[in-house]
């Protein structure tokens, strides 16, 4: 089963629009994120993100809702939040499953289920675009398994994880345009490693996306209690270290008013648990 509908903020745009324009206007207002921290900050790159992937999401959103498991939860909208923050559910759960790893990865850096409030972040956004109601599901949906994605990937929570996150994400969005060109542009940026091994963990980390199923049409609520190395095979994700056979990189920097990421290594973590 994939769980009860969704009970996110009414949403309701079934003659919207799924969007082909970019509004460069919040483009541009994404310099605001640099004079804000914490959440705020994301919610500005957030949002300048969504437009920076346009038409790579749209054109995503399409082949999701196309999938024989994305058809189904488009239509039917199950809430993947609410189940992610069944705490009771995920502790309850065994080591070596997806919903076990998923748990460990929030805990170790004391992240929440949902990177930003649907409501004050999404919503609101969607509105003012006129986003039809199956993409705004879509991209809340996305924006919950953002965390899954980096259990998935093996993706640490530092800088570093992130943009490589972002290169997976942008192999299964092509042609990403100019996300994949922004991500490049950011891991020349960061600190952590040489250039040249940095180009390509992130250059591999595209290619990983792009040979995986669409990570975003996978029923995850089916997939929490099963162990993560099947679902990582289920979903075509290759192995970290096969993937990235030079190793991938992690940097401790942070913008102004963040603390740095604590690395996660969940194979370290099960060994060390005798999990």
């Amino acid at each position: 089963m994939l769980g009860e509908k969704t009970q996110l903020a009414e949403y309701s745009r079934p003659n919207g629009v799924i969007p082909d324009r970019r509004s460069w206007r919040t483009i541009l207002r994404a310099w605001r994120g640099f004079t804000v921290t914490g959440k705020r900050m994301y919610e500005f790159f957030y949002l300048a993100s969504l437009e920076i992937s346009i038409p790579s999401t749209p054109r995503l959103f399409h082949q999701v809702r196309a999938h024989p498991h994305g058809g189904r939860i488009i239509r039917d909208k199950p809430d993947l939040l609410a189940l992610l923050r069944d705490d009771a559910y995920l502790a309850s759960l065994a080591p070596g499953t997806v919903g076990h790893a998923y748990r460990s990865f929030l805990t170790t850096n004391r992240l929440d289920a949902g990177v930003f409030d649907e409501s004050a972040v999404v919503r609101p956004y969607a509105q003012a675009r006129n986003w039809h109601e199956d993409y705004y599901y879509f991209l809340v949906r996305c924006n919950a398994m953002h965390d899954l994605q980096h259990v998935v990937t093996g993706y640490g929570p530092d800088i570093a994880g992130e943009i490589t996150g972002i290169g997976f994400q942008c192999g299964q969005m092509e042609p990403a345009g100019a996300l994949e060109k922004l991500g490049y542009a950011v891991a020349f940026a960061l600190p952590g490693a040489s250039l040249r091994h940095k180009l390509r963990v992130y250059r591999q980390a595209v290619e990983r996306g792009r040979r995986a199923d669409k990570l975003a049409a996978a029923p995850w609520e089916e997939l929490l209690d099963k162990p993560l190395d099947e679902v990582r095979t289920q979903l075509g994700v290759l192995p970290k270290q096969i993937a990235h056979p030079n190793g991938g990189w992690f940097t401790r920097w942070t913008p102004p008013g963040m603390k740095p990421a604590t690395r996660w290594d969940y194979d370290e973590i099960l060994a060390r648990d005798g999990g």
